[in-house]
């Protein structure tokens, strides 16, 4: 993992974060500081040029983060709110959208248990380009070059097309997936109907600093991600935030309010060790920051639509087909 860069001050044209030092409230230029933590670490097969994958959603991969790869997100039927850079929005089902290297992103369905929702593709776009000259079916990287920066989601027909060759491209073999994948890069290149995402100013004073890119919500995020029992004072005396300052901004980064970000969390965790594990159910609510019984049930139930038994069984059923279907089946 790279080393981070110098602490770096800049200030954040459209990001809708405040200050979070304790003698101001007003909008300031914000201190980076480093978060290797949200550094995805992505490793391309040796016998593809991308990584493909289908992840289930909530995922210990769908988190706000960033990698020097690009990559493309592909959701088919879920909705929920998509934040890239400072762009904070919303996404309907068929949402597209191609993310460059470094910048910042996270798609968030609060409430949601939903197998597959994600096609993800990531890729070391420089070490395509550096073919590209060799390869004319690459040169479609370098119209994109000065857009993926600040992120691009395709609208309208070209997104269904572009859907449909990700759906492909996760079950193709790698000789037939080539030539799908460049099939998508294509489409990004060649469409009309588009939409940049985090804006011009946050390319320009952000992402010189990619490498230390969150700011003390996002490292707040971090202590939540990894002890989600601790308290919104507690996070933000952890991070030296004046408490309301630091309300306001974590609803203005994410979205959510803290405990419904930290309720997300821990139904996330549930899941995880629920799916993953043999934990008793009393235990994968504790461990994930319940302390009390009857509110990890209630909760849970309202998050999810189940009991943690019932989705215990589910997961588990998804697990065996899994299994017997082959390292390939969705």
């Amino acid at each position: 993992m790279q080393k981070s860069p110098p602490l770096a001050q800049t200030r954040l044209q459209r990001h809708r974060l405040v200050d979070l030092s304790e003698d101001s409230d007003s909008p300031l230029p914000l201190a980076l500081r480093p978060t290797e933590a949200t550094r995805e670490s992505i490793r391309i097969p040796e016998e593809r040029s991308y990584l493909i994958r289908r992840d289930d959603y909530p995922h210990p991969l769908c988190t706000w983060n960033y990698h020097p790869e690009w990559e493309i997100h592909f959701i088919p039927e879920a909705r929920g709110f998509v934040y890239v850079g400072d762009h904070i929005g919303s996404f309907e089902p068929g949402h597209i959208a191609l993310c460059g290297s470094n910048l910042p992103h996270n798609w968030v369905s609060p409430g949601l248990v939903a197998p597959g929702r994600d096609y993800v593709l990531q890729f070391n776009a420089g070490h395509l380009l550096d073919a590209g000259p060799r390869l004319a079916e690459l040169r479609p990287l370098q119209t994109l070059l000065p857009l993926a920066e600040r992120g691009i989601e395709l609208r309208g027909e070209e997104a269904a097309e572009a859907g449909a060759l990700m759906i492909a491209l996760e079950q193709a073999p790698p000789a037939q997936g080539l030539g799908l994948f460049v099939g998508i890069l294509a489409l990004f290149a060649r469409a009309e109907n588009i939409r940049l995402l985090a804006s011009p100013g946050f390319v320009s004073g952000y992402a010189p600093h990619a490498s230390g890119r969150h700011a003390r919500v996002n490292d707040a995020i971090q202590l939540l991600q990894s002890n989600p029992a601790i308290t919104m004072y507690e996070a933000a005396r952890s991070v030296r935030a004046a408490p309301s300052a630091f309300s306001r901004s974590f609803r203005a980064l994410t979205g959510m309010t803290f405990t419904d970000y930290q309720r997300a969390v821990r139904i996330s965790r549930v899941c995880s060790l629920l799916a993953e594990t043999d934990i008793a159910i009393t235990d994968a609510g504790f461990e994930a920051g319940f302390s009390n019984l009857s509110n990890f049930n209630r909760t849970f139930r309202q998050e999810t639509g189940m009991t943690p038994r019932e989705y215990r069984k589910i997961a588990k059923i998804r697990t065996i087909s899994r299994l017997a279907a082959g390292p390939d089946a969705a």
